[in-house]
This record gives C-alpha cells, structure tokens and sequence, in this order.
C-alpha cells in the first residue's frame, strides 16, 4: 500500500534474507549498542512528553516501562512516587538499572514474550523508540500483542516510534533516507544479486551518539500505516490510534494523516472494561 507496507513482501524479504540470520544479526547489534550507552540511559532526565505521560496517567497506576534499558524512566518515576516496574532485553543494561534505581522491580525479559501476568499493569509504555530496534514484522506484531495483553481493562498502552516521512530541515533527512534506500538496491542490482539482500526498505544503521565508543544503532523507521496495519494484525485496531506528541501532550488523540512528517508519532490506546 501506498505509504505503508505489504506485510506478505516484508515477510517473504525477510525469509529471503534468513540465511545471513538478519534477525539475529540486529538483535546482537542491539545488545552491543544499548550495553554500550548505559552511561547515558542511567541518568538522563525525562523528556516533556514522559513527565506528561505521568502527570496524566501514572499517579496511583501500576505501570510498565517496556524497553527501559538502564532505567531512565523507570528511576525517575520512582523518585516521583510512581510504581512502575521496567522490562528489558538487554543483561548488560537490566543490572545498571538494578544498581541505579534499587527501589523498582526489574525483568530481564523480550518484550515479544512478557513473563508478565495478564492484564496486571494500568499503564503500558514502550517510549524513546524501543520498538523501532525490533527488526522484523513479526516481532512488531507479537510485541503489540503482549503489551495489549498485559495491559488491565481500563488502561492505556502508548508506543513512540520514530517516523519515516520525518522532512528535517529543509526536507534533507527525507531525502537522505530516499536516496540510502534506492543506493542499496542499485547497488545489490549492479553486483548482479550476488552478494546479500539489501537490508529492509526504511531500516537504517546509524551511528552511536550518546556515549562515546559504543557500536552502531539499528532502527526501523515506521509509517502511519504501517502501524495501523501493525495494530490489525495484533487485534487492537479497534482501540488503537496513531497521534502525534502534540495530540499526545494536548490530550486529544486526534488521529494524523498517513504523511505525518513529524520526527516522532505515538500509537494509543485504551482497552475496554475497567471501573466507569
């Protein structure tokens, strides 16, 4: 589909490319990368938007911080009396967390399979683009469909994701990316398909920034659609909305055009049943 994805050619690419283990490949890549950047992840500050998450929703609420590496969020909510528990893949970044924030529970664990109770938190948050580092579609579909379980009747999930139609200054970071994109696939054409697939269209590899000497980042940049049909596919399309962080900080989940070209967007949505 036009400004989206067609979920049966990002599977077939991705078995295309099973072979050289792209999956396994990125995950490993992750672990490097978030290991590498603990030093930052411990003891940055909340973002506006993450203060606003709380202020809004958190107090009183049982919350889960998917993807909370070496627990920025999850120690700040705590130092403002919040019960928020974090969970996240990564050993390395899981015993930071566990050293720097003593007073909240932690779990090594997948966020494409929580070893978490159903519907056992009020909040559900997988912020500061976590879910972006997941690198296949199927993963994006399960982990959609876990935080949905865990999450109680009455409550809310939200997912930040970065944003693929992002212009930047004068448009450059789009083009940037269009360019990159159509490179990689003149230039597996020009090597006569002989070496590897190129990666996914709209998965980037960058460079680490918030810490000096850790590897590369992966990050799959999403679109409106693509997380509309993401969220069908989880079964939650019916509660779920993809809104930008203005509409995230102005409380009115007011949906955005498929070509959104903010730098972030955030799927939300609040599951039926829970005290009126």
């Amino acid at each position: 589909m036009k400004g989206g994805i067609d979920m049966a050619r990002s599977r077939t690419l991705e078995r295309h490319l099973s072979d050289d283990g792209y999956g396994l490949m990125i995950r490993a890549l992750n672990e490097l990368h978030y290991a590498g950047e603990t030093s930052f992840y411990s003891t940055a500050s909340l973002r506006p938007c993450e203060k606003h998450l709380f202020d809004r929703y958190g107090h009183d609420a049982r919350i889960l911080d998917v993807g909370c590496g070496a627990g920025r969020v999850t120690k700040a909510i705590t130092e403002r009396g919040g019960r928020i528990t974090g969970v996240d893949i990564n050993p390395t970044a899981i015993d930071v967390a566990r050293q720097t924030c003593q007073d909240a529970d932690f779990v090594c664990a997948s966020m494409t399979d929580l070893p978490l109770p159903d519907a056992s938190f009020d909040q559900v948050w997988c912020l500061r683009f976590s879910f972006n580092a997941l690198p296949t579609v199927v993963e994006r579909i399960n982990t959609l469909a876990e935080l949905w379980r865990v999450c109680a009747p009455g409550g809310s999930m939200f997912v930040e994701v970065f944003n693929w139609h992002h212009r930047g200054r004068f448009g450059l970071v789009r083009i940037a990316n269009l360019l990159d994109q159509y490179a990689r696939v003149l230039r597996w054409h020009g090597e006569g398909k002989q070496r590897s697939a190129p990666i996914p269209a709209r998965d980037i590899l960058y460079l680490a920034n918030k810490a000096e000497g850790a590897a590369p980042g992966f990050a799959h940049l999403t679109t409106v659609r693509e997380m509309q049909q993401l969220g069908a596919a989880a079964k939650l399309d019916r509660y779920a909305t993809v809104i930008s962080e203005e509409s995230l900080l102005a409380g009115t989940r007011t949906p955005i055009r498929p070509r959104h070209s903010g730098y972030s967007m955030w799927l939300a949505a609040t599951k039926p049943g829970g005290l009126s």
